[in-house]
């Protein structure tokens, strides 16, 4: 299916850039890449199939992955005198993800857009549903520690 031009933006376009924006700026926030929102928005706003939605989502994050390692290069950490980046690491992960990468890709170009369809929506129910269990744990947890350390209010009572 071809696409119009990207030049002159439509209104879809220019949501889409901004909402894309905010979805990369709150998760780097959190420590989360953001691929799990930016496919759906880009699916509903600018009518790519799963085949586009997918590498476009990769580069977005790609870009915010270097943006984030360009403003954390420098910077130590709080508590131990070494770089905030563990190098170490980062040369641990990044062949393996990067494999995975490349397989995804294999995978989504050879793949029917219904069948890589289904599985984002089994792959994000799954997400969304052990985010939830676990934030309404924590939340639990919290308000049992702010009843035990006496505090009048607790979370729930909205004060």
């Amino acid at each position: 299916m071809a696409h119009k031009a990207l030049v002159p933006l439509s209104g879809a376009d220019a949501g889409t850039v901004v909402l894309a924006f905010l979805t990369i700026f709150i998760s780097s926030g959190v420590g989360m890449g953001g691929g799990g929102i930016l496919v759906p928005i880009y699916t509903i706003l600018l009518s790519f199939g799963p085949q586009h939605a997918i590498p476009l989502s990769n580069v977005t994050i790609f870009g915010g992955a270097i943006v984030n390692a360009c403003i954390y290069l420098y910077k130590k950490h709080p508590k131990a005198n070494r770089p905030l980046i563990d190098w170490d690491l980062v040369l641990v992960m990044e062949p393996v993800t990067i494999l995975g990468a490349l397989v995804g890709s294999f995978i989504n170009k050879i793949t029917p857009g219904w069948i890589t369809s289904i599985c984002l929506v089994v792959l994000l129910s799954v997400t969304t549903y052990r985010l939830v269990r676990k934030s309404l744990s924590r939340y639990r947890i919290e308000n049992d520690r702010l009843a035990k350390n006496g505090n009048v209010h607790s979370m729930e009572d909205g004060k």
